[in-house]
């Protein structure tokens, strides 16, 4: 009997991005914006992500790698948002356990689901408080950790984790955000990825990290967020 040639399959790339009630949105911004601003301000950053993801295109003209999008939240303003930009919504449980208990199983539901629905190749968590990052950043470390299986982009911190890579059949998020969540993912098996990715590793906590942000370059929609708070990064007590 001749083998038969079975040709590989194509990547199919999910992105989960979760975002808590935005109530409890970037609560050490308070000393330096109300409610309302931090509010606009994580919806903003939200926009310029997801803007960045669904960019019809990679570098030199190349399909988006990226086929599919899931916005894990409790939030209604939140899922609207996915809605406007025509991505799915996991609507992560109000009754999940608080913090970040809670954070790694909505991601851990909402990939089960995804498996179980659509089985896609590879499957990213990914913040969502990322105002300065490039399409180019995200593919890179995408194709480095589909060398890998299960891998981390560690953010400017050094400590926590800005992407989560999980890649082929036989990985798993396994997600372990929270505090010193790089040494957690690290020692769970994760690769770390070495890449020069200045925007994918700068999500946005408090001012400093504002300011660095704004340094690398603002995504259409946190410009105008603080352009309507008439201030700008430095600008802001830190």
């Amino acid at each position: 009997m001749s083998d038969v040639h079975r040709p590989e399959r194509a990547a199919h790339t999910h992105v989960l991005i979760a975002v808590k009630d935005l109530r409890r949105a970037k609560t050490r911004l308070a000393e330096s914006l109300s409610a309302f601003d931090r509010t606009d301000l994580v919806v903003a950053m939200l926009r310029d992500t997801l803007a960045t993801l669904v960019a019809t295109e990679a570098p030199a003209g190349a399909p988006n790698p990226i086929s599919g999008i899931t916005v894990v939240t409790p939030d209604p303003t939140v899922a609207a948002i996915a809605g406007e930009f025509g991505v799915r919504h996991w609507p992560d449980p109000a009754s999940a356990p608080p913090g970040e208990s809670g954070l790694n199983a909505a991601l851990a539901a909402a990939e089960a689901g995804l498996r179980t629905h659509s089985d896609p190749t590879d499957v990213v968590a990914l913040q969502a408080d990322l105002p300065a990052l490039r399409a180019t950043e995200l593919f890179d470390a995408l194709a480095r950790a589909r060398a890998l299986g299960r891998a981390i982009v560690v953010d400017h911190t050094g400590t926590g984790t800005a992407a989560l890579f999980a890649c082929g059949p036989h990985y798993r998020l396994e997600p372990r955000f929270g505090p010193d969540s790089a040494a957690r993912h690290a020692a769970s098996g994760a690769h770390i990825l070495d890449g020069d990715w200045p925007g994918l590793r700068q999500d946005v906590d408090t001012v400093a990290d504002l300011a660095a942000a704004a340094r690398l370059g603002l995504g259409p929609a946190t410009r105008a967020c603080l352009e309507r708070m008439r201030c700008t990064p430095g600008g802001l007590r830190p």
